[in-house]
């Protein structure tokens, strides 16, 4: 199933940023609610010495000296009628005698008994169903305590009403940040979609390079991949362009050759001349024949781009059955096929594009060996890899035209021997996709070696 990634990237930023903004919240609120706990527990601390100062010395003058039990003035407080403030109920205050526990003032909606029964600093107590926290102020000298208590709810509002200011323009802004964040994708993905449509309204034969030049740093990989692949499907165009005029052009020459002979086997009245042209239409065939299946196995071979996985093969064991193969044909001419290989020499490759390799490898020196010669197969092993050697005791190639061999359809000047050249352009192409190199030098029986020099593993 097909995914958009403008949809994935929108999700995905939207996530994050509701993320950090339910996380950024639930810490403020949090925060807030242990700072404005704070604030407040400072503000009942300077509010219980305020009134225990001046209460006190109000008190004292009023009764022209110390007060104690038998002196007090006891005052029930009442809502003046004005303007207050709405948590002016949600805020009480009383003073005492101590230790007589004698209340001389009170808020007018503080209970009748104490605040709170914990004689000095906070405490959470019930009153009215509702939590309050109390301060508790003693003085030592004159014997007043105050208690002052705000409730808790005070704290809640107010926590919740700043959390409110700083959340709703979040949620009103999410909307709008989710417009602007689509618009802003859209507009950075328009690189992308503008070469998707150079791609679609390409012509199918035009492989020129995209311009990367103002092309994302993000998207430069795939414009260079497709370059890449451009390069490489004009170089398979071309190449099968070529291989097939090479082809055509090889294949005209056996194809005339097989009709004359057979005009002139059809006209011939003597014996002796049909035979002869018939004998030369018979090589004519095996010449075509054998053209027809190296063009064919080149034709397999050369548009593959690589092995996949490998598997091990046993090149003594591939070797050893390349040569009983080719025993009768080099019977045939005397020829005398040997094989020099040591242990283990195993590679990881291709098993039926190695046959191809080994064989006409053997096909090659056996045809350009002169009868009674002698062609050698040697397998050894080096530090860093593992060689096939094809040597023979024929004429040879001079060092100058050594790299023309593997050249398709390339056939010496001064070879009489029928051949397609393209034997060893085939070698070619199964060595470059086993990563392995070729040399090719002077045989010690006086021809050619042709060396393939597998990687190890």
């Amino acid at each position: 199933m097909n995914y958009s990634i403008r949809r994935r990237l929108l999700l995905t930023l939207l996530s994050i940023t509701a993320l950090i903004w339910v996380v950024t919240a639930i810490t403020s609120y949090i925060d807030a609610r242990h700072e404005i706990g704070e604030l407040f527990d400072a503000q009942l601390a300077v509010s219980a010495r305020t009134l225990l100062t001046v209460a006190g010395h109000e008190l004292e003058e009023l009764s022209g000296a110390p007060l104690d039990a038998a002196h007090v003035h006891f005052t029930t407080g009442k809502p003046l009628q004005t303007n207050g403030h709405q948590y002016e109920h949600k805020l009480a205050y009383q003073l005492w005698k101590h230790p007589e526990n004698t209340m001389l003032l009170r808020s007018f909606n503080a209970p009748e008994q104490a605040l709170s029964e914990v004689g000095e600093g906070y405490s959470v107590v019930v009153i009215g169903g509702e939590d309050w926290r109390i301060y508790s102020l003693t003085d030592p000298l004159s014997g007043f305590r105050v208690q002052v208590g705000e409730a808790m709810a005070i704290h809640n509002e107010l926590t919740d009403a700043i959390i409110m200011r700083i959340g709703t323009p979040i949620i009103f802004a999410l909307p709008v940040l989710t417009l602007l964040i689509y618009i802003g994708i859209g507009r950075n993905l328009k690189p992308l979609q503008r070469l998707a449509q150079a791609v679609v309204r390409r012509a199918p034969d035009n492989l020129e390079a995209i311009d990367a030049s103002n092309a994302p740093c993000e998207i430069q990989p795939l414009v260079n991949g497709l370059n890449n692949l451009f390069a490489r499907l004009g170089q398979a165009f071309e190449s099968e362009r070529r291989f097939t005029a090479d082809a055509a052009h090889e294949l005209r020459t056996p194809l005339a050759a097989l009709k004359i002979q057979a005009q002139v086997a059809r006209r011939s009245k003597i014996d002796a001349e049909r035979s002869a042209a018939i004998e030369k239409l018979l090589e004519g065939v095996d010449r075509a024949t054998r053209l027809v299946e190296q063009l064919l196995t080149l034709a397999r071979v050369d548009p593959e781009t690589g092995l996949g996985r490998g598997e091990p093969v046993d090149l003594q064991r591939l070797a050893e059955a390349a040569l009983a193969d080719h025993e009768q044909q080099a019977r045939e001419r005397g020829i005398t096929l040997e094989l020099h290989a040591g242990k283990g020499l195993g590679v990881t490759g291709h098993r039926e594009t190695l046959c191809i390799l080994v064989r006409n490898l053997l096909d090659n020196a056996i045809r350009y060996t002169p009868e009674g010669g002698k062609v050698e197969v040697h397998l050894s092993a080096s530090k860093g890899a593992i060689a096939l050697c094809v040597a023979d005791s024929g004429p040879g190639i001079p060092k100058e035209e050594r790299e023309r061999i593997f050249g398709r359809f390339v056939r010496l000047a001064g070879q009489e021997t029928n051949g397609s050249g393209l034997g060893l352009s085939i070698v070619q192409r199964v060595a470059e996709l086993h990563n392995a190199e070729i040399r090719v030098d002077r045989a010690a029986l006086g021809g050619l070696e042709v060396c393939v020099d597998f990687p190890k593993g």
